[in-house]
């Protein structure tokens, strides 16, 4: 099952990075599988953050100190205070770096 969903996958990412250069792009993606798409990115990366916060290397749900989820906190804060990407990136290492 996991090889036909990444096959499938592939193959949509492909025809959607094909369809720009090959003179296709008089084709337009309908509205409202626009609307799902443009959340995806946000998603991704959301799994990637919270997956490196509260699971360890090896898979094991995450048990030691949590200056990662304190720092993580803190940079959330910031993010949504001044909205600045490189405050909140500069601020979250920084509290890492801190609370380590």
């Amino acid at each position: 099952m996991i090889w036909l969903v990444m096959i499938v996958s592939g193959l949509a990412n492909f025809a959607a990075r094909y369809s720009m250069f090959s003179g296709l792009n008089f084709l337009r993606v309908p509205i409202w599988l626009e609307a799902y798409v443009k959340f995806a990115p946000t998603a991704a990366l959301s799994a990637i953050v919270a997956a490196s916060l509260f699971v360890d290397e090896t898979g094991v749900p995450f048990e030691g100190p949590s200056s990662k989820i304190y720092a993580a906190l803190i940079a959330c804060c910031i993010a949504l205070l001044t909205r600045s990407i490189l405050f909140t990136i500069v601020v979250g290492l920084t509290a890492l770096w801190a609370l380590s």
